[in-house]
């Protein structure tokens, strides 16, 4: 116990100063958002022409439109006593972009029954200031979800650490470069949570999983920037999200912006790489405007499997 608190007060001690400082870190350089708010703006301008082109509507209704994916998944070193094990994911829900979001995403999970439920990151709009209005939604989504083994999560980089006690005093267990163990029969799998490796990376990210021995391990990670260091240790499994899918897609699914500085090539849905399988998820919610085109919103449920 004496450890779990001091990873966790080392993590706190670093968001603390970096969401203060505003000096954001990735994972091969410093962040630097010195364009951002000539991109909100164009951003703006982009909404006013969808709506004057007509083409607005059309986008929001493509965004409304959650879908669940059922995806199976088979590993070779998959205990099997976990042979048919659940996953619920959901990423980037975003829940003040659109009024009483949540009820469309509790129409879609309410007749579910899983193992397990994992959310890795961004729950509010913005990357920063107020964050309250996102915390009511996220507790009915988590009283919907009936799963055997709780409620994982991971912070994003829209999120701040302020979020994470009262998502614990919802029964969110919220992975700070943390791991657990979940037991079937005598046998474990490990989930491992990193912070936000998009805006927060520390060596801490990548310490928590050097540290995992041999076995089934799964990394819960908010994008796909960490995906060479879980692969390097042998995780057999990559969940995350971050990128929407590109959101807005050329007709053949390019994106337009996956905001990557690392793994581009992993922007959505099912990949590959060394050993390990990654799934990055198109995202639950939207940003920036709240509309897709050539994507869609997305729950995905996993079914693991013995080869």
């Amino acid at each position: 116990m004496e450890n779990s608190l001091s990873i966790r007060e080392r993590w706190l001690a670093r968001r603390f100063e970096v969401e203060k400082s505003r000096r954001k870190r990735q994972q091969h350089r410093a962040y630097v958002p010195k364009y951002w708010l000539f991109f909100d703006y164009l951003i703006h301008l982009f909404g006013q022409f969808l709506k004057l082109a007509g083409y607005y509507k059309s986008g929001l209704k493509n965004a409304l439109d959650i879908k669940l994916i059922k995806v199976g998944l088979h590993f070779p070193h998959l205990p099997k006593a976990f042979d048919g094990y659940t996953i619920l994911h959901m990423t980037d829900l975003h829940l003040d972009i659109h009024d009483q979001y949540e009820d469309l995403i509790i129409e879609k999970i309410k007749d579910l029954s899983v193992d397990l439920c994992v959310l890795t990151g961004d729950y509010r709009r913005d990357t920063s200031g107020a964050y309250a209005q996102v915390m009511e939604p996220l507790k009915k989504i988590v009283q919907s979800i009936q799963s055997k083994d709780g409620v994982l999560a991971v912070l994003g980089n829209h999120d701040t650490y302020l979020m994470e006690k009262p998502m614990v005093d919802m029964g969110i267990n919220v992975l700070t470069n943390e791991s657990v163990n979940i037991q079937r029969k005598g046998k474990s799998i490990t989930i491992t949570g990193t912070d936000d490796v998009h805006y927060y990376y520390s060596i801490m990210a990548a310490e928590c999983l050097w540290k995992q021995t041999d076995g089934f391990k799964i990394a819960l990670v908010h994008s796909p920037e960490l995906y060479d260091v879980a692969a390097g240790n042998q995780y057999s499994l990559y969940l995350c999200g971050h990128t929407h899918g590109g959101q807005i897609c050329l007709p053949n699914g390019k994106p337009l912006i996956t905001h990557l500085s690392h793994g581009k090539e992993y922007f959505q849905g099912l990949w590959k790489y060394e050993c390990m399988t990654g799934y990055t998820g198109s995202g639950t919610g939207t940003s920036g405007i709240p509309v897709r085109f050539n994507s869609f919103s997305e729950i995905t449920l996993f079914t693991l499997k013995c080869k």
